[in-house]
């Protein structure tokens, strides 16, 4: 924030900030004769889109006062100037400054305007606003024609520069970072500057203050000792910075806890480096199915590093003893086919933990120092760097300087000059280390095209890399012939740095961008209109040596300059190959990640001719995309240490990790999910949540660490999680996303032989799960695992020694019924048990349409399966021949008992929290009440511990009994508001919406959240049926209730269960559709289109082209054939709702020149306030005053420009001027 002042007096209060193409109207009306005369008749949306940096100057009004855009190319015609070559165009002119300006310390220009008498002030505003933006620059160039004088503004600040040969078109201005935003001045720290340092000390951080006491600055710089050394930087006579150094760095201490092999591990050259294995020997081990990861020991203490990573040392001298063979317990019964029993359950997959990772060792000296305290006054943090030339002057025999800070710490500035080494085991480490080398200060950094000389170079870069082959293989297509052999566009770019290769990259055109448009949100970065088809590039390979992996971005915008490129994408396919065909590393981080989108489900039959392009519609195997274009490359994101663990792979966390990894401005070090099997391919449940396509879209894996076990333990006061296998991981803040799952049920222990009934059976007993180790035949299906291994045993039972036995009453558990049908087991061989229930709502994912019942039943009945309700399981019988089996199963009725023979015991009931999580919690002295308590925020009674999803329950001070669980809501909506209540934290974006959270007296902190996003089920019941419903987000009561209440609304059904195409549509009293489902035969791969239909949720019955009134006149007999129309197909458009809420903007705000008319919406609104009716003359005074102000034209214009842009997706829709 600064005041400038206008050439009359007054000033005004302005804050600079990027450009946004919103402001180019503004933009356009600061213009002038003068500017047009300057630079050009100038496509300000296009200029914002393509420059590197733009800066808006507004004031407290959020007027627009100034505006510059800025390039890395000189403003010329590609005549006169190739943007590739503006170097050797200012060389060819014999301008002076050649050899100093570098495309890393220069911009060039392009546009300037500001407010009239005002553009001095703005100009010199925006001018130190640059250089501090960008530390490494250090000229600002500007090209104008030769004739064309430059305005007082500009020529105040931008000197000329005359050249040795004669240039008639164009002369060069330049600005020196010097002018504006000077070197620090660096010197030695006296006693005297603690008085000027201690208040930033005391800002930046109290405790030293609290430990060290009030003078411990003075103290430290008076105690100089040898090899330590402190330095401040001065502004004006005032000490505005200070550092520390120290030549006492523990390396075998880095050397265990961080991978520092890329920096020779911090030590010099040595003749007996082993820097190789040879010969590589690969080792297997073999461990117990219930072991997680490997996850080395956290300390009782995360603020002792050291002492923690002495116990990691002890414990890997102990893993020779751990590793131990198969032990002959768990020897297989095929390993003697002699004594192979004829009941064979298979063993649970278990992947070998395959070691062969080989640790280099140095023996030389420590080739580093260490800096143990800086700060940095905030006017002048983006100058730290300034520091770094004098720090190493001060240690002429060393190499590199490394920096910890603890997590919890932001990335300053000065951290944005270091390399992040990565830890070994992030989940322990109390610290981050970051590492700067030498060859940083000379800020020799070029990028040029591969040439053919360079070959033997870059072999060395990159042949320890598993892609090695294949980017060589692109060299030399590239230097043969700079295309493929298909005709594709080939280029290869080198970094080198003092005359060596220090990295490569490979881009090829981007053939498939239709594609990338249609099904990624990549307008969220780009103004696709903007950019031409082979401005796009498709980044194939990118290697850079970590030395300067802080010049990546620099990389990247040289490749897109020299390759004359705007946009850069890479793909992250699911699969082993991926590494081979594209190779990004350390360069990911600096990508943004970028959405898929839902695509619409085309009825490509009844389109015929107005389908959209096979480059939209076909078929590719899902991928994650990244990103990066010209405005991206100095743009640098808010870097988030914090170590923030979340335990369970549900619905809820996979939503909440996803939400936190695609903040485009955010990159988090240290996401870490705690899971038994990991991250999850696809989500095996009824709750239609993540698709398994979806899931591979998101590439979760690229941004967090998985960590393979189970929670039994949370220490608060140290902050670290216990594993079943008692290790531990540590966190700053813990998500709690468990949720419930399916669990054995406990035996009633009921008297069967006495005539025991249900009525004997209390209703906790019948909820209360099996605590000890099941039997071996004995299931609860809750994970994909559970799945796979279900299908795998019993595809392959021959013969079954008694029934298959499902105890359940939720949807999993037809859908299980189903799958094992399919599979091709006897209907006989299965049977169905469904314990009662007494809620008072519905079970939120049974279905109870009378109709679909009875279907369901009979399909079962004719299958041959058995089917009982209100059974309660009594216990179980053991096999007296085979270990460890059940051998049957009894139940209770409220008649008589029933009695199984057992060949496998699937349990869907009870549904609970893990007894395992429920010890943590609890011992944890987290409050439990039946649920853990949270508040409106997911908070629980620890601020470090937020929780969400089933597992959860609100404080009853909120009075939100059992309609408000979460159960009954979207779980990807409720792991979005979980990441949304953590984001205020970190986000500097989001620091006023924190500020409310905290404040006590808000009114919405005393409200729960309110969740509007549908309740999904999707799956295959017994009969083949495709099943979907899609309701209300909330409890729901049962099906008979809600249809006999007055306020139900209307019912639009069409077709029959039995003919397998029943669709129904509940509308309710505001027109709106709350309910659908929808049940077909499944018949071959065609399937329902379930995204499709979701989208109809909450969508008023006009927009469904009058749907109520056509049905009534008989008009829609097929609700199926109703929705293949092609006038549907804008509304299963993953923008519709986008146009629905800008269509309601514009309703609810004043016609354009009529202010003192009122909105359309507000007109509603006093007359519902009147009364609950509107009358037929009330209703035609709106539509009079919807048509007279100009309304209807501005959403008709709004509708066609939906269609215009998404063209691509609705070519079936006619565009003004095509009839």
């Amino acid at each position: 924030m600064t005041t400038i002042s206008s050439s009359h007096g007054p000033t005004e209060v302005i804050n600079a900030r990027r450009t946004e193409s919103l402001d180019a109207p503004a933009i356009l009306d600061l213009a002038s004769n003068r500017t047009i005369e300057q630079f050009g008749r100038v496509n300000i949306v296009h200029l914002i889109e393509k420059a590197n940096l733009a800066v808006t100057l507004i004031n407290d009004e959020n007027e627009v006062l100034g505006f510059a855009g800025f390039l890395d190319y000189p403003s010329v015609t590609p005549d006169v100037c190739n943007p590739s070559d503006w170097q050797d165009w200012m060389k060819d002119c014999g301008y002076p400054l050649t050899d100093q300006c570098t495309p890393l310390n220069s911009l060039f220009l392009h546009y300037f305007v500001a407010k009239s008498d005002y553009t001095i002030g703005c100009a010199n505003e925006i001018i130190r606003t640059v250089f501090n933006a960008v530390p490494d620059l250090h000229f600002l160039l500007l090209v104008l024609p030769r004739k064309v004088a430059p305005e007082q503004a500009i020529e105040q600040i931008f000197h000329p520069i005359e050249g040795t040969k004669d240039t008639d078109k164009y002369a060069l201005y330049a600005c020196y970072r010097h002018d504006h935003v000077p070197v620090l001045h660096v010197r030695q720290a006296v006693m005297e500057d603690s008085d000027d340092l201690t208040p930033i000390f005391t800002r930046l951080n109290e405790k030293l203050l609290q430990i060290y006491g009030e003078h411990f600055l003075a103290e430290m710089i008076e105690a100089h000792e040898e090899d330590q050394y402190a330095l401040v930087a001065e502004v004006g006579g005032k000490a505005i910075g200070f550092i520390s150094m120290s030549n006492d760095v523990n390396i075998d201490l880095l050397q265990r806890e961080f991978e520092i092999t890329p920096f020779h591990g911090l030590r010099k050259p040595h003749p007996d480096d082993k820097l190789f294995d040879d010969p590589p020997v690969l080792k297997v081990v073999e461990k117990p199915v219930q072991n997680s990861e490997s996850v080395t020991q956290a300390p009782e203490s995360s603020e002792e590093l050291e002492e923690g990573c002495e116990d990691a040392e002890d414990r890997e001298g102990n893993t020779e003893e751990e590793e131990i063979s198969v032990s002959e317990g768990t020897k297989s019964p095929r390993d003697n086919q002699s004594d192979v029993p004829k009941y064979v359950i298979p063993e649970r997959e278990n992947s070998p933990d395959i070691e062969t990772e080989f640790e280099p060792q140095y023996f030389g000296e420590s080739n580093c120092f260490s800096i143990q305290l800086f700060c940095m006054d905030d006017l002048h943090e983006m100058r730290s760097a300034d520091f770094l030339p004098h720090v190493f002057k001060l240690f002429p025999g060393k190499e590199f300087a490394v920096i910890t800070v603890p997590h919890l710490v932001p990335e300053f500035p000065l951290l944005q000059h270091f390399v992040r080494a990565t830890p070994k085991n992030s989940m322990l480490v109390s610290q981050e280390l970051y590492v700067f080398h030498r060859g940083g200060l000379f800020h020799d950094f070029a990028v040029r095209p591969v040439t053919t000389k360079d070959r033997w170079q870059i072999e060395k870069v990159v042949k320890d890399l598993s892609a090695n082959e294949n980017i060589l293989n692109d060299v030399d297509v590239f230097n043969a012939a700079r295309r493929d052999e298909d005709g594709t566009e080939v280029q290869a770019f080198l970094a080198e740095s003092l005359g060596q290769v220090v990295g490569v990259a490979i881009v090829r055109r981007e053939e498939n961008i239709e594609y990338i448009r249609s099904h990624y949100n990549i307008e969220d970065f780009i103004y696709f209109n903007h950019h031409r088809r082979n401005e796009h590039g498709h980044l194939h390979h990118f290697c850079l040596n970590p030395v300067f992996q802080h010049y990546t971005k620099q990389f990247f915008k040289e490749i897109l300059r020299q390759g004359q490129k705007s946009c850069l994408f890479y793909p992250v396919e699911k699969g082993d190959d991926t590494s081979k065909r594209h190779s990004l590393i350390t360069g990911i981080n600096y990508l943004v990640p970028v959405r898929a989108r839902r695509q619409i489900v085309y009825p490509m039959d009844d389109l015929k001719e107005n389908a959209p392009s096979e480059r939209v519609t076909r078929k590719l195997p899902p991928f994650a995309l990244y990103h990066i274009n010209r405005k991206l490359t100095l743009e640098p994101k808010v870097t988030i240490n914090a170590r923030i663990v979340v335990v369970g792979a549900s619905s809820v966390g996979i939503s909440f990790l996803e939400t936190l990894s695609f903040c485009p401005h955010l990159r988090f070090n240290n996401l870490t999910l705690i899971a038994k099997d990991g991250l999850p391919d696809q989500v095996c449940s009824a709750d239609y949540s993540y698709t398994e396509e979806q899931l591979a879209c998101m590439s979760l894996a690229t941004w967090v660490n998985v960590v393979k076990g189970s929670m039994v333990g949370i220490e608060r006061s140290h902050k670290y999680v216990i594993l079943q296998n008692g290790e531990r991981v540590c966190y700053d803040y813990l998500m709690l996303c468990t949720g419930q799952q399916y669990q054995v049920p406990k035996a009633t222990e009921a008297d069967l032989e006495a005539g025991a009934t249900n009525r004997d059976i209390s209703q906790r007993a019948i909820e209360t799960p099996y605590l000890r180790q099941s039997p071996s035949n004995v299931l609860a299906m809750n994970k994909d695992s559970d799945k796979k291994f279900l299908m795998n045993w019993m595809s392959g039972v021959k013969t079954f020694f008694g029934k298959i036995v499902i105890y359940g009453n939720t949807l999993d558990a037809y859908f299980t019924l189903q799958n094992l049908l399919a599979l091709g087991i006897p209907g006989e061989q299965l049977v169905l048990l469904q314990p009662p229930t007494s809620h008072k709502f519905a079970k939120p994912d049974t279905f109870q349409e009378p109709s679909l019942v009875k279907a369901v039943t009979e399909a079962m009945k004719a299958a041959g399966v058995e089917h009982h309700i209100n059974c309660i399981f009594a216990g179980w019988t053991m096999d007296d021949e085979i270990d460890n089996k059940v051998k049957d199963v009894k139940f209770t009725t409220p008649t008589k008992p029933l009695v199984y023979e057992c060949h496998a015991f699937l349990s869907f009931h009870p549904k609970c929290i893990d007894h395992h999580a429920f010890r943590a919690v609890n011992d944890a002295c987290l409050v439990f009440d039946g649920r853990l308590v949270i508040d409106a925020n997911f908070c629980t009674n620890d601020q470090a511990i937020r929780a969400a999803g089933s597992l959860t329950k609100y404080a009853r001070r909120y009075h939100a009994e059992d309609w408000s669980n979460h159960d009954g809501y979207n779980s990807c909506e409720i792991g979005f508001r979980l990441a949304m209540s953590v984001l205020p934290v970190f986000d500097p974006t989001l620091e006023s919406m924190a500020e409310e959270r905290e404040n006590p007296n808000d009114p919405y902190t005393k409200l729960t959240p309110v969740f509007t996003d549908c309740k999904v089920f999707h799956g295959v019941l017994p009969g083949g049926l495709e099943y979907l419903h899609v309701r209300k987000p909330g409890a729901v009561q049962p099906y008979d209730v809600q249809l006999a209440k007055a306020s139900h609304g209307e019912e639009i059904e069409t077709g029959s269960v039995e003919n397998g195409n029943y669709f129904r549509l509940h509308i309710n009293q505001q027109k709106c559709v709350e309910t659908i489902t929808c049940v077909v035969k499944v018949a071959g791969e065609v399937s329902l289109p379930v995204s499709n239909f979701i989208q109809l949720f909450n969508i008023h019955e006009r927009y469904l082209n009058n749907l109520v009134d056509r049905f009534d006149e008989g008009l829609v007999t097929d609700l199926y054939d109703f929705f293949k129309e092609p006038w549907a197909m804008a509304i299963f458009h993953d923008r519709f709702r986008d146009l629905r809420h800008e269509v309601r903007d514009i309703l609810s705000m004043p016609p354009e020149g009529g202010e003192s008319l009122g909105s359309l919406e507000a007109g509603i609104q006093q007359i519902f306030r009147e009364d609950t009716k509107i009358s037929a003359e009330q209703r035609k005074e709106l539509r009079e005053f919807y048509m007279k102000t100009g309304m209807r034209r501005t959403v008709e214009n709004r509708l066609l420009s939906f269609l215009s842009y998404n063209y691509y997706h609705l070519p079936m829709y006619a565009k003004p001027g095509m009839v």
